[in-house]
């Protein structure tokens, strides 16, 4: 691409009333235009392509999540050119420019559903059981190879890239935007005085939970080694699991920020 992309930001939002089983061109006016760009997005790829229900692209996890889309401008021909028969044009071509959506990323704050358990298939986002209006409970779960089973920690997925823009860069740079944003707000996801105690499983304000820049993706397994580029390590521990018949493994790593955990190695 000759021209910088332009990025658009979504913060946690207002979902109510997106119907999971129409498409983004059919939901609420109300709905934000940036998001429906994205489901645009993951729609092409995930359910044209991949063979994902449409019903299962959408989520609970999308409202509170924040959310990164990239756009292009693209030359399309509305009437190619006309000539004689011996060859003058008679009339020119014409074509119109206009800016799509063509990438796009999600960051999921904590809590979350427990880790899939291993050699389990899910289908229908069985991940998630939550509703719209409620936060997955706060819970202990299963210690894995890089997750003591208590740690916050905030999950990055649904990249997704459009055929034709695939292999010039923007699946990096949706990743590098949204990695470098989560280094730069350190704290957005953290719970507020708000919530209250009770609702973060804390007795005590030194015990509510505190985001110390660990991160983890649900990869595909066949796009793992890209995960691997951006700094993720395979966690042997969670084992793999199917999501929709595609198998998936977890993977983790470690921004650096402020008051971060310990590192992780291989």
């Amino acid at each position: 691409m000759s021209a910088s992309p332009l990025i658009e930001f979504l913060g946690p939002s207002n979902l109510t009333g997106y119907e999971r089983n129409l498409q983004p061109s059919q939901q609420p006016a109300h709905i934000p235009k940036t998001f429906l760009d994205a489901m645009e997005v993951r729609e092409q790829v995930f359910v044209v392509e991949q063979g994902i229900p449409l019903e299962s692209e959408y989520d609970p996890d999308d409202s509170r999540a924040c959310h990164w889309v990239i756009y292009a401008s693209v030359n399309s021909i509305t009437e190619p050119e006309r000539k004689d028969a011996v060859g003058n044009i008679i009339k020119a071509q014409k074509s119109s420019t206009q800016t799509k959506p063509i990438g796009t990323i999600r960051l999921v704050p904590f809590p979350h559903e427990p880790h899939p358990e291993p050699g389990s298939s899910y289908f229908l986002d069985a991940l998630n059981t939550n509703s719209e209006l409620s936060l997955p409970p706060f819970i202990v779960d299963r210690a894995t190879t890089y997750h003591d089973g208590k740690e916050p920690y905030i999950k990055l997925g649904r990249v997704a890239v459009v055929k034709e823009f695939r292999g010039t860069g923007i699946a990096n740079i949706l990743v590098n935007t949204a990695l470098t944003w989560a280094r730069q707000n350190p704290r957005f996801f953290n719970p507020t005085k708000c919530m209250g105690m009770e609702k973060t499983g804390a007795s005590s304000i030194e015990e509510i939970p505190v985001w110390k820049g660990l991160m983890c993706v649900h990869a595909q397994e066949q796009v793992a080694n890209a995960w691997a580029k951006w700094g993720f390590y395979i966690d042997g521990g969670m084992g793999t699991w199917f999501e929709e018949g595609i198998r998936h493994v977890g993977m983790f790593q470690r921004l650096h920020i402020q008051n971060q955990g310990p590192r992780l190695s291989e």
